[in-house]
């Protein structure tokens, strides 16, 4: 039996919530366009040296975007938004969806040592597009700006970085001056874009078109600088950044990419300021009523949130990854995880798309969820090469292994991959693929959801020291070891407001799912009651298959319906992240519990 939860009091929208929840231990609980072609011609340095968890999401959207339909990604398709061609959505934000697709695919190129033959094609047919100004797409009016022309600047910032990465795996002149000549119109408009006047006419009821569509310039100006050296660039870029604010009601997305921006900022001039603005910038959304409880973020900023964004959700990680990396510091670490393994594994279809889900007063129902494949699907699938690139790092003559999730790591000295079992038996194995001369030592981090990290050698535990939240491994290392490490779990609650409780267990945040769940879920669903202390595991018998289940994390809990209280029944709470394996369905996440004598 455990105690009632502790209730604390919320007076905002109660489905959002601080990710940082904390927890209750249930003591004694159970615990088309361009073909993907290997490149043969290099050493694979970065690919997993098997498929995970981490690396068939990444698959799945992969495929969706080279093979998938509704639509398909063709070129002519793609070109549109900067011939213009209005054949589809969107193609007003001239060169965002073209910007995206060339950008997620170069980055996935480098980080996964791959060939995308299409790709060249693609970036060869988009750079004749350039307007003689050095914009793309519609004509843009200098001497009064409107939505159209906001939207044309959004997706100019989007074909810029695109571009940018393109080159980055393919150095380019012809590529790098059609960027210079896209950066020689930013500035030319510089004075007008920062003036008093442009900045409250484009306040947040215009939302995808509002002054966030200026503001994300600076990802395009400061990796320009980076490329270019030209001051111009590096001038404007700061600029923008000092004006960036967030505005209620206003575009998530376009707010964060603008401070992943001002993040590339710092690393380019190493300039403090601009570090301290990010940090300060992402403490004032995680504390405030716009930090969800999954871990993600909404499309729009109080008061306007009533969805999430696949976009957002991927800005969000990639932020917090990107100051996890610059500081040190493990909370921004701690709540990339907890948006991984929750809210960016919800957003993902199973088609492979990313998109939007409706939010309620207690989870996520299941009208309302959109393929938002102009956008969020090709973002998505930018996310996950940061993602990859951040499981392992190489650190003071030793190697670290951040995020438990299947990744590889090759240095001068040292190489490694991570295979994940970590949804079925709490895994993660770690294998030696080469040594230096010089010894090195393994770092484990010991996450907040951990109980306890074991660490096995051929089948058999051996202690190591816990220090500053890292097992520290030290002993010869040899190509061909494998370390298994092993993550204590086990079902935690947490207070919710408005005397409701969240559960997770491990990284996973758990709902009931309507699929599977039909007698849970009828019109008081909200007023059902759990009875915690008849939690137990799932027969294994009854653990379902296919594609991203957590089979490790199932529990059975007892309830009494708001309907029929004298006739108790059971609900199987599940992993959110396993909504992309299957068709759309409800989910609650934030429940009542019977108080207990």
């Amino acid at each position: 039996m455990i105690s009632d939860v502790e209730r604390a009091p919320m007076n905002r929208r109660s489905f959002v919530m601080a990710a940082g929840m904390a927890p209750l231990v249930f003591a004694g609980a159970p615990p088309s366009l361009a073909a993907l072609e290997p490149n043969e011609s290099k050493k694979t340095a970065t690919a997993p040296a098997s498929d995970g968890p981490l690396h068939d999401r990444y698959e799945l959207t992969l495929k969706r975007v080279l093979s998938g339909d509704s639509p398909a990604y063709t070129e002519g398709f793609l070109l549109a938004d900067v011939r213009p061609d209005p054949v589809r959505r969107f193609t007003e934000y001239s060169g965002d969806l073209s910007g995206r697709y060339i950008g997620a695919l170069a980055t996935a190129a480098a980080v996964y040592d791959v060939h995308f033959p299409g790709l060249d094609t693609l970036v060869e047919q988009t750079i004749p597009l350039q307007k003689s100004d050095g914009y793309f797409g519609n004509t843009f009016h200098y001497d009064r700006p409107t939505d159209d022309d906001l939207a044309l600047l959004w997706g100019n910032g989007r074909l810029l970085v695109g571009l940018l990465e393109y080159n980055r795996l393919k150095h380019s002149p012809r590529v790098e001056d059609a960027c210079r000549r896209l950066g020689d119109f930013l500035l030319r408009i510089g004075p007008l874009m920062l003036s008093n006047e442009i900045r409250n006419s484009f306040d947040a009821k215009h939302f995808a078109s509002s002054y966030i569509c200026w503001m994300q310039q600076t990802e395009g100006l400061a990796n320009l600088y980076m490329v270019t050296g030209d001051e111009r660039y590096r001038k404007l870029a700061a600029d923008i950044a000092a004006v960036i604010t967030r505005r209620p009601g206003d575009h998530v997305h376009g707010y964060l990419t603008s401070l992943r921006g001002v993040m590339d900022l710092y690393k380019a001039t190493g300039d403090a300021r601009f570090l301290e603005q990010c940090e300060a910038a992402w403490d004032d959304v995680h504390q405030s009523q716009d930090q969800l409880i999954t871990g993600g973020v909404p499309e729009g900023w109080s008061p306007n949130k009533h969805r999430t964004e696949g976009c957002a959700e991927a800005d969000w990680v990639r932020l917090s990854l990107s100051l996890w990396k610059s500081t040190g510091n493990q909370k921004y670490l701690a709540l990339a995880e907890r948006a991984i393994f929750n809210e960016l594994a919800f957003n993902q279809f199973a088609t492979g798309d990313f998109g939007h889900r409706l939010y309620s007063e207690t989870g996520l129902p299941e009208e309302g969820a959109v393929r938002a494949w102009w956008c969020c699907t090709l973002h998505g699938l930018r996310c996950f090469p940061d993602i990859h690139t951040s499981a392992f790092r190489w650190q003071d003559g030793g190697l670290w292994f951040d995020l438990p999730v299947d990744s590889r790591i090759k240095t001068e000295t040292f190489s490694a991959a991570s295979e994940s079992s970590l949804s079925r038996n709490g895994t993660i194995r770690i294998k030696v693929l080469a040594t230096g001369k010089s010894p090195a030592s393994i770092h484990v981090r010991k996450p907040e959801w951990a109980r306890e990290v074991q660490i096995r050698f051929n089948g058999s535990v051996r202690e190591f020291p816990l220090r500053d939240g890292f097992v520290d491994i030290e002993r010869p290392w040899a190509a061909g070891d494998v370390m298994e490490v092993k993550y204590e779990m086990q079902l935690r609650a947490a207070p919710s407001g408005e005397n409701r409780v969240a559960y997770t267990y491990g990284p996973w945040i758990l709902g009931a799912p309507a699929a599977g769940n039909a007698e849970y879920f009828n019109e008081l669903t909200v007023n059902n009651q759990l009875i915690p202390v008849t939690v137990r595991r799932l027969p294994t018998a009854k653990q379902p298959t296919g594609p991203f289940t957590v089979p490790i994390a199932a529990t059975v809990v007892g309830y009494i319906s708001a309907e029929f209280r004298d006739q108790p029944g059971t609900v199987v709470l599940r992993a959110v992240a396993e909504q992309s394996g299957q068709a759309t369905t409800a989910w609650e996440l934030r429940f009542l519990t019977r108080k207990q004598s």
